[in-house]
């Protein structure tokens, strides 16, 4: 073979080895650029999985009302309950911060670090990827605000309801009103509500009322037979039953008796006498279709005699603890009519007659809030001008129409956050879900009391005007 043969030979097998040494290396390096890649798409799945547990944090302090500890351990409980499992961060390191503004705690901020193992990286000496995030919530009321409570007061309210309801109100407004700024207070107002609304006698003669003159009934009563020695041998018979309180049922007792007469009988006709037909407050209904509008004041709304009605309602003030005594007064009374409470609510937050909301202009921009609860199901209806009536499906109906008005008056833009606290009749749910998301608020179902409280917790979180800045 010739020199030159076996010089061609040897340069062959050189570029040979040359060859697969390179293409070994391109492909160490495509296999490392791909593992690179893929551990830095876990460690920015993992860093935005850590900004939205910072991010809840953030707004769990700021939305906290109290002192800097208790804002820390409200932001911590909430990172921890947000920070998710399944990214591996290991070495997490959380530091939240309480920002005060003119000496009040404010906003809330939160930095957060952590680790997340490389898979790949290792290969190249990088064994983790650090991620790091911040947080930060501000809040405050700023904006003009108005919040008005339409609060259901009837007898199915009392006991234990009736007492959650005072404390999970009461603690809402010390949380606005901790975040509210001097210069523009929230104005809130209560409406109790049953069968009908107390509006109070001070307004008893107000142009958009029609209240009938108090008068005096002489009653002469019919003639009766009874024995002229009386009744003897009375024997008691307890009985038990069925009853019901603003439609629940509970179990009641009674006792019937069977006498026999002692002698013969004679005729009794007691003496006339008087009564007193009076005015309490309460508002009846007008006729359909003023009865779910608020407008057209000339057709007055009638006072209806003879009734109670509950604790009056508050109209709107600047007041945190007249608004607190309001609601600590509170007592349980009549049925369920829940058009009767709308109606009043949105005449609260309306600017013209009968009550006193703030008008809503290009230069004074005012939020307005709704806070509807009830317990039950409409046991009444309107029998116009009273609210006497047992027409539950012609109630509903109502309600459904009072709150696509509300809706539908987008001069005052109300939001409607309406709560079911204990209810289990499916169709009110519906209505109350339907009144909330047609004004751009929520429904909330509140099973039992600390369902309950933590519904008006949120509720007063969504008020605050609280926003991630950062």
């Amino acid at each position: 073979m010739s020199v030159q043969k076996r010089g061609m030979r040897e340069l062959s097998r050189n570029r040979s080895g040359s060859i697969a040494i390179i293409g070994s290396l391109v492909l160490f390096a495509i296999f490392g650029v791909v593992g690179l890649s893929v551990d830095f798409a876990r460690g920015s799945s993992a860093k935005s999985a850590l900004q939205a547990a910072a991010d809840a944090a953030a707004l769990g302090g700021a939305r906290t009302v109290g002192t800097p500890a208790q804002r820390e351990a409200a932001a911590t409980a909430m990172f921890n309950a947000n920070l998710p499992s399944g990214h591996d961060l290991k070495s997490v390191v959380l530091t939240p911060t309480n920002i005060v503004l003119d000496g009040t705690s404010s906003g809330y901020r939160v930095a957060a670090t952590a680790q997340v193992p490389a898979t790949f990286g290792s290969i190249f000496g990088m064994n983790d990827i650090s991620v790091s995030v911040v947080s930060e919530a501000n809040g405050g009321i700023r904006t003009p605000t108005e919040v008005v409570l339409v609060l259901d007061t009837t007898a199915s309210m009392a006991g234990w309801k009736m007492t959650t309801l005072k404390e999970a109100a009461t603690s809402m407004i010390d949380d606005l009103n901790a975040l509210s700024t001097a210069a523009n207070p929230i104005r809130y107002g209560v409406v109790p509500f049953s069968q009908y609304v107390n509006v109070g006698m001070a307004n008893r003669n107000k142009l958009w009322m029609n209240v009938p003159a108090d008068w005096t009934e002489t009653v002469t009563p019919g003639c009766y037979d009874e024995p002229e020695g009386g009744w003897i041998n009375c024997v008691q018979t307890p009985r038990s039953g069925t009853c019901y309180s603003d439609g629940v049922p509970y179990t009641c007792t009674w006792t019937d008796w069977s006498c026999q007469p002692a002698g013969p009988m004679k005729k009794v006709c007691p003496a006339p006498y008087q009564v007193q037909h009076r005015w309490y407050g309460c508002a009846g209904s007008r006729n359909y279709p003023l009865n779910i509008r608020d407008e057209n004041y000339g057709t007055r709304i009638p006072g209806v005699l003879d009734v109670s009605c509950g604790a009056e309602m508050l109209d709107l003030t600047t007041s945190a603890t007249n608004v607190k005594n309001h609601i600590a007064a509170l007592i349980t009374n009549g049925d369920t009519y829940i058009p009767s409470g709308l109606i009043w609510g949105w005449r609260m937050l309306t600017p013209q007659d009968p009550l006193a909301g703030k008008a809503i202009t290009p230069a004074d921009d005012v939020r307005k809030f709704m806070i509807l609860m009830t317990d039950g199901l409409n046991t009444r209806s309107p029998s116009y001008p009273s609210n006497e009536g047992w027409d539950g499906a012609q109630a509903n109906t109502l309600t459904s129409e009072v709150c696509a008005n509300i809706a539908a008056d987008k001069t005052n833009a109300i939001r409607i956050y309406s709560i079911a606290f204990d209810v289990t009749d499916a169709a009110t749910k519906t209505i109350l879900q339907n009144c909330a998301t047609a004004s751009g608020g929520q429904f909330f179902d509140a099973k039992n009391a600390v369902d309950f409280k933590a519904v008006f917790k949120e509720i007063g979180g969504k008020i605050s005007e609280l926003r991630l800045s950062r």
